[in-house]
């Protein structure tokens, strides 16, 4: 960064810098496993669907600060300790996958179900009829609501500060404190730049799921 780049300033880029490392790590991680997740709880198969709905519910239904502490602080107790970051990347994970399984899951069922029947006609598994006839038109009404689900996922990267992460909420309170001690923290103008800087990130997406929205589902 350019020596002329005040140093608060270049304290709080690297963690923007983080943030945008958990997000974009998070997001292609639990896309992966959401969809996978999301396509097997459309199957009959009690086997399957009833674990996968008990892992959607769970961590669908627990705060995310409960999940990175039950990762972060109580992991240790049975001998599992992860860095910061990869608990991190874990919890916000184990959040958005499941969101975006009951999220691939709603898009799959509202494809006439004779979609389905017509790709085993022609002698496809059912693991091909999904990929090559199923999803493909799923994506339509799956991509407005993962847009937005990004949106969530970015804002709520400001709670791995909890566990002691340098992202850009800690960073900028960081600088806030060493400036409180000089005499003036400046919080106005830091958490200031902080607000414009989330806004400025999500605006975009959310201007992007409406559009796709309005675009796509039909």
């Amino acid at each position: 960064m350019p020596a002329w780049v005040p140093p608060v300033a270049r304290y709080m880029a690297v963690g923007l810098e983080t943030t945008l490392l958990i997000s974009v790590a998070t997001a292609a991680a639990a896309t992966l496993l959401g969809v996978i997740l999301g396509s097997l709880m459309t199957l009959r198969l009690r086997l399957i669907t009833v674990p996968i709905r008990a892992y959607v519910e769970v961590w669908r239904g627990l705060p995310i600060i409960v999940t990175l502490f039950f990762i972060f602080f109580m992991l240790p107790a049975v001998g599992i300790n992860l860095p910061a970051f990869y608990a991190a990347l874990i919890g916000l994970t184990l959040w958005t996958s499941a969101n975006c399984a009951e999220i691939t899951r709603g898009a799959v069922k509202s494809i006439p179900h004779g979609q389905h029947m017509a790709a085993l006609a022609l002698g496809l598994s059912w693991a091909q009829s999904m990929r090559w006839v199923v999803l493909p038109q799923a994506y339509r009404r799956m991509l407005p609501p993962l847009v937005s689900l990004l949106t969530n996922l970015v804002q709520s990267t400001a709670l791995v500060y909890i566990i002691g992460i340098l992202e850009l909420t800690r960073s900028a309170n960081v600088q806030r404190e060493r400036l409180a001690i000089l005499g003036d923290s400046h919080s106005l103008e830091i958490y200031g730049a902080v607000m414009v800087v989330y806004f400025l990130i999500c605006l975009p997406l959310t201007r992007a799921s409406a559009h796709l929205e309005r675009r796509l589902v039909v």
